[in-house]
């Protein structure tokens, strides 16, 4: 049995958490599976004077499960923080130990907190984090897609010309992109996609760590018929989700002048609207990009032929 370094048992040992005063927790919590949570975060949610939750009812339901029955409770969301994070700091100041946590996985991934965090550092108070699960880490690693490098899109506007801004400004992004979004607004989503990134590799990843993890890998426009089949079918994806995107191809833009060979040939043997169609399904070329080089070649094998 390999013997345990001294390094190994100090750093496992709860002393750190019992002689710590006036520091900000921030404490990761499961994403779904409520089996993930861990030994330190569960050390955590007993031992903190104070804990702000984003939802203090969601919270409960994990502490009840883990059997932990306490009080000193507080909201901190997006709606509250700014007239509660005074209160924060002072008690922070005062030596109290303060628990944060999120509704579901790593607070402060497109949640509430970094405003408070901020003040600590401004006011030297020690903050710590006790890692876990993130939805944004999950879906990375299921998805299928490079892994080596990747930026995170926070969520996706509700709006369609956010929506048209966010995907302008990361088009060319060689790296994995990462998104959140809901289920409701999948299908536009995904439409605006298609037509801004091309037909690039996409998963759509739901319910992570739970029963019914789904999780859909392919290419947009295979996604986006898939979405809208289920739609159809009454059996439409619920609740929030992750969307990993592949990045830009650089290789693709010097591959232009293939692309040109490809068109030429197939407008040989097909009209300019087949022509476009199978060539869009064929590459990951936006649609408008194909359709204008089809119409530039097929005028310049008509005038080759006057």
């Amino acid at each position: 049995m390999k013997k345990l370094s001294k390094e190994y048992t100090k750093n496992s040992d709860d002393y750190e958490i019992k002689d710590q005063k006036g520091c900000l927790y921030i404490i990761a919590t499961p994403i779904g599976n409520f089996n993930d949570i861990s030994l330190r975060a569960i050390q955590l949610l007993n031992f903190v004077d104070i804990l702000l939750c984003e939802d203090t009812r969601k919270t409960k339901k994990l502490l009840g499960h883990l059997k932990i029955n306490r009080k000193n409770m507080m909201s901190y969301n997006d709606n509250n923080a700014a007239t509660k994070r005074p209160y924060v700091l002072k008690q922070l100041l005062l030596n109290k130990t303060i628990g944060l946590v999120s509704d579901a996985g790593t607070p402060l991934i497109s949640d509430p907190g970094y405003k408070l965090v901020q003040e600590c550092y401004l006011n030297n108070v020690k903050i710590t984090h006790a890692p876990g699960p993130s939805s944004l880490i999950n879906g990375l690693i299921l998805s299928g897609i490079p892994t080596n490098q990747f930026y995170f899109g926070g969520f996706v506007s509700p709006k369609k010309n956010g929506k048209i801004k966010q995907f302008t400004t990361t088009k060319s992004y060689s790296m994995t992109g990462v998104w959140f979004d809901t289920c409701l607004r999948l299908i536009n989503t995904l439409e605006i996609m298609l037509r801004i990134y091309g037909n690039r590799k996409i998963t759509i990843a739901r319910e992570l760590t739970k029963i019914h993890e789904d999780i859909v890998f392919g290419n947009l426009k295979n996604i986006q018929r898939l979405i809208e089949e289920r739609q159809m079918n009454n059996i439409p994806l619920k609740g929030e989700i992750v969307i990993i995107i592949d990045g830009f191809d650089k290789k693709s833009e010097l591959n232009i002048k293939t692309l040109r060979v490809n068109i030429k040939k197939k407008l040989q043997k097909f009209s300019l609207r087949d022509t476009v169609m199978m060539t869009v399904d064929e590459t990951n070329f936006p649609k408008k990009l194909v359709y204008n080089e089809a119409v530039k070649i097929k005028e310049l094998m008509t005038k080759k032929k006057q």
